[in-house]
């Protein structure tokens, strides 16, 4: 604050200049030295005003002409009105006038900050600076007031944004221009520089491990390579170096050296090679200090446990060496002990004690606060699913102690169900009654439509050109209930098939399920010497039990018939004459099919189509036949794996997914087994790029085996493997590299693993919701190719691979 004081004749003015804080020092913003509060205002003059009008200044500052002065209002609208960001200074004058006083006030108005260009924006985009905008709680807005302070923090934030991109010599500057009376343009100017890798890591004062050993640890900062160019692994990170960091020190712990030390980085930036490129040396500072042998452990502040039933859980042994990794894992356990019995605030803290020749004691603090049930469980956004569907997937009830453990599988329960999505960031709101010692809950989600909508058509060397429809719902109003129908035709074939599937029967944790189907194959048009009918139509009964979170039991029974007739040519005159009708051969069977399927199988897949983590893992064996009556008599044992493993999750997903299966079908008895019961591999959740259905076992010579009727059959045997690496692109968008193996094996053919056939390419996936699943564009090569392979190097189809 400045305060002048003018005498000029009858005059006397006080000045107030108004700058950024002084209101937060607490100093007066209006003072003088002869007092003017009571004196009647006569007249008040504003000043320097573009954009504000009289009224809005007037009316903040508390003023009117033939109104009493108050010092101390004034300075407190003052301050008020500096808050509002509308003005950049004020100045206010006074004179003594007939019958009081007048006022003048001199406004310099806070600039608008009308745009934000910015130009040399090359390996950062827009919209990293708005999220980096928001990340940083930057007050820096277009068509906000103009803060230079908060511009120059935007700055500093987007030169470190290069840095931790390896643009360590990025500059940043910005210029304001004037547009319009108080109206400015901040335009950033960005010199990015060149990037600099990282060319060396050295450790200094290691003694115990090698710096090999040592870099080996580090996951997200390595020397510059090929691999890690390509994974972008050689750029320098602070934040990353900091948890690699953390990773040797860990190492050096959990061998007994607690009291490891590691510096801050020397960094140290040099030109290397011809082109002079500047690189990165890095040496870090290591203090390894003793190792240390465990002794004794010993538990307080706990009540509820005893010390045997606490102490069990942790592995170190006495005179062992001490092992940070185990005291956590025996301190986590512990605290889960407590917070899924209801002390869901319960502490558990080590601390260690030291002893002579290098030994340590652990004591274990525990506070083990109240005890807690659960209240009310309630759910929010379900618009349609019922909220029975949603409570029988908690595994907290209403009334008994609370598990934060259940509850979090609960949460992955919910979302397992994948028409029901809980909010990422905060999936269930948690109230705490203290005073009744109660956690109520509220599950808040949304909706995802799972009604799967699938049609299309295409070739193939069978069907000719064909069509397909299907429609799939897993939420089937709003109970649960998965309803499914499809339809295909083309030149020679017709399928169609309908399911409806009850998955809590009666609530209760059991399946029931009913499937009818119905096909006509007819190939008798592919070829003048043989004719192929098949008609075949069943019903699919199925009845299983969930057990624990992702384990399941069920058996399914299928009841068919199957038509067959063939009819093919035997060559009876050497000169090729056509046929005679004593050349063609016709046989018919008809085939009954009773088949009984034990199923089971572990699930922890997080989501059916955006699967970013878990496993599943099936074993089935289906009996046909025998005492089940038929003419179709098989035991068909089958095996499947399928595993989602996360690499990272910031700034990107990247996943790692694995599927291994197989399976055999060995005839029995005297039954008769069908052709369509061998295994034909082929189609995009089979060996992409191969057509559907038309890798069939060949012999030696990689020619196709035929029947003694000339048809091609399957084989009795089949692997298959799948390797994929996710990349989710963001929002619907996930890319996939792909590598596929499989085979099937004919009967009497030794199953040797050099007859595998290999594809590999890249596939898009688009979450669709129209409907309900991905749409998945496939781009293959076929590895070794073979004769009479149907290979479509592009192939379209919607929903999973495995």
């Amino acid at each position: 604050m400045t305060l002048r004081r003018r005498v000029h004749r009858n005059r006397r003015a006080w000045v107030l200049a108004l700058m950024a804080g002084l209101w937060i020092a607490g100093l007066p913003l209006v003072g003088q030295e002869e007092s003017l509060d009571g004196q009647i205002i006569q007249g008040i003059e504003l000043q320097g005003l573009e954009t504000l009008t009289d009224e809005t200044v007037l009316y903040y500052l508390g003023l009117e002409e033939g109104q009493v002065f108050d010092s101390e209002a004034l300075n407190r609208n003052i301050q008020a009105l500096w808050q509002r960001d509308l003005i950049g200074d004020i100045e206010i004058d006074s004179a003594i006038v007939a019958g009081g006083l007048r006022l003048i006030i001199k406004v310099v108005e806070r600039p608008i900050l009308l745009s934000i260009d910015y130009q040399g924006l090359d390996k950062v985009g827009r919209g990293e600076i708005r999220d980096l905008i928001v990340e940083e709680r930057l007050d820096v807005r277009e068509g906000g007031p103009l803060k230079r302070g908060e511009l120059n923090r935007l700055a500093g934030a987007i030169k470190q944004l290069y840095r931790d991109k390896g643009y360590r010599f990025a500059e940043v500057s910005f210029d304001l221009e004037n547009v319009r009376a108080n109206e400015r343009r901040a335009l950033f100017t960005i010199d990015e520089g060149d990037r600099v890798r990282i060319q060396k890591i050295d450790f200094e004062g290691n003694t115990v491990y090698s710096d090999l050993r040592l870099r080996t640890k580090m996951r997200k900062t390595r020397e510059s390579g090929l691999l890690s160019r390509v994974l972008k692994k050689d750029i320098y990170n602070p934040a990353g170096l900091e948890e690699d960091l953390d990773k040797v020190e860990e190492l050096y712990r959990n061998a007994g050296y607690k009291n490891v030390l590691l510096g801050d980085p020397e960094i140290d930036v040099q030109p290397v090679g011809s082109d002079e490129k500047r690189r990165i040396f890095l040496t870090i500072p290591v203090e390894e200090g003793e190792r240390w042998r465990f002794g004794e452990i010993t538990i307080e502040g706990n009540e509820t446990y005893s010390d045997q039933a606490l102490l069990r859980v942790f592995q170190n042994k006495s005179g062992s060496w001490l092992r940070a990794n185990l005291i956590d894992e025996g301190v986590e356990s512990v605290t889960d002990l407590y917070k899924n019995t209801g002390y869901m605030f319960a502490k558990v803290e080590p601390e260690v004690r030291e002893r002579d020749e290098n030994v340590a004691d652990i004591l274990v603090k525990i506070d083990e606060g109240d005890r807690y049930q659960v209240g009310k469980i309630e759910f929010k956004g379900n618009t349609r699913t019922k909220d029975k569907v949603l409570r029988r997937q908690v595994r907290v009830q209403e009334g008994f102690v609370m598990n934060l453990g259940a509850l979090r599988s609960s949460v992955y329960k919910v979302n397992q169900l994948g028409y029901f999505q809980l909010d990422e960031e905060d999936p269930v709101q948690v109230d705490v009654d203290s005073e009744e010692k109660k956690v109520n809950l509220t599950f808040e989600g949304e909706e995802s439509d799972r009604t799967e909508l699938q049609f299309g058509g295409g070739w193939s060397e069978f069907d000719g050109f064909f069509g397909q429809f299907s429609i799939r719902t897993q939420n089937f109003l709003g109970r649960g209930e998965s309803v499914q129908a499809s339809f295909q035709s083309g030149r020679f074939r017709t399928l169609f098939d309908l399911g409806y599937f009850v998955p809590f029967f009666r609530d209760r944790p059991q399946t029931v399920g009913v499937r009818v189907f119905k096909s006509e194959q007819d190939y008798g048009s592919l070829s003048e010497f043989q004719d192929f009918l098949q008609n075949q139509e069943g019903i699919q009964l199925t009845y299983g039990r969930n057990f624990g979170l992702f384990q399941s039991f069920a058996v399914n029974y299928t009841f068919a018939k199957f038509e067959d007739r063939q009819t093919f040519f035997l060559p009876g005159n050497p000169q090729g004459d056509p046929p005679t009708e004593d050349e063609f051969v016709t046989f018919e069977r008809d085939i009954d099919s009773s088949s009984i399927r034990p199923i089971w199988s572990f699930n922890s897949i997080d989501n059916r189509f955006e699967p970013t983590r878990g496993r599943r893992f099936s074993l089935s064996t289906e009996y046909s036949g025998g005492f089940l009556g038929g003419t179709n008599e098989f035991i068909r044992p089958e095996l499947k794996l399928s595993l989602f493993q996360p690499l990272n999750d910031y700034p990107t997903k990247h996943i790692v997914a694995v599927n291994l299966e197989g399976g055999y079908i060995e005839p029995f008895g005297e039954g008769l087994l069908s052709v369509f019961e061998y295994y034909v591999l082929g189609g995009e959740r089979s060996i992409r790029g191969h057509a559907r259905r038309s890798l069939f076992p060949r012999d030696a010579g990689g020619n196709l085996i035929r029947d003694e009727s000339g048809l091609v059959i399957g084989g009795d045997r089949y692997v298959q493997a799948n390797l994929e690496y996710h990349y989710l692109a963001g929002g619907p968008f996930r890319v996939i590299l792909f590598a596929d193996a499989a085979q099937t094996w004919a009967p009497d053919v030794s199953l040797d693993p050099s007859d595998l056939r290999y594809t590999a390419g890249a596939e898009l996936r688009v979450l669709v919701p129209v409907f309900g699943a991905p749409l998945r564009f496939i781009y293959a090569f076929n590895l070794n190719p073979e004769p009479f392979d149907e290979f479509e190097q592009f192939q379209f189809t919607i929903g999973s691979s495995f």
